[in-house]
């Protein structure tokens, strides 16, 4: 009878053992989900910016530097997709598209309205390809 309660117990914890392991192994790392969630969180205050039409250089700049800064880690964030290239070319969209409004900020809120639409279609053309 003691026998068989051990070996219970044994698989039990076995069993839970397996089951955390494998949901460590799911989650992967927390850089990539970092990334994607400093870069929404950039697009939210932007969004927010021209909701309350302060679409200054000096309300927009910042948001756009980090989130370019942002764009430079997205190929090793998501190292399986590294070698993509249709990943390479969302990524270089998306810093092309940053790199234009940074070198000609927006003057009013019409063209920040094309300058946030602009990138965030970059960021939803790699969503729509590779976000499951």
């Amino acid at each position: 009878m003691r026998s068989l309660i051990l070996v219970l117990i044994g698989l039990f914890v076995g069993f839970a053992v397996t089951l955390i392991g494998m949901n460590a192994l799911r989650k992967g790392t927390a850089y990539p989900n970092g990334v994607m969630a400093v870069m929404s969180a950039q697009m939210d205050a932007l969004e927010v910016s021209l909701k309350q039409n302060r679409c200054a250089a000096t309300d927009l700049t910042p948001r756009l530097q980090t989130l370019r800064h942002l764009g430079n880690d997205l190929e090793p964030a998501f190292l399986p997709t590294e070698d993509d290239e249709r990943f390479s070319e969302h990524a270089s969209n998306l810093r092309a598209a940053l790199d234009a409004a940074l070198s000609t900020p927006p003057a009013d809120c019409a063209a920040a309205k094309v300058v946030v639409d602009k990138v965030g279609a970059g960021c939803q053309s790699c969503h729509r390809d590779f976000k499951n």
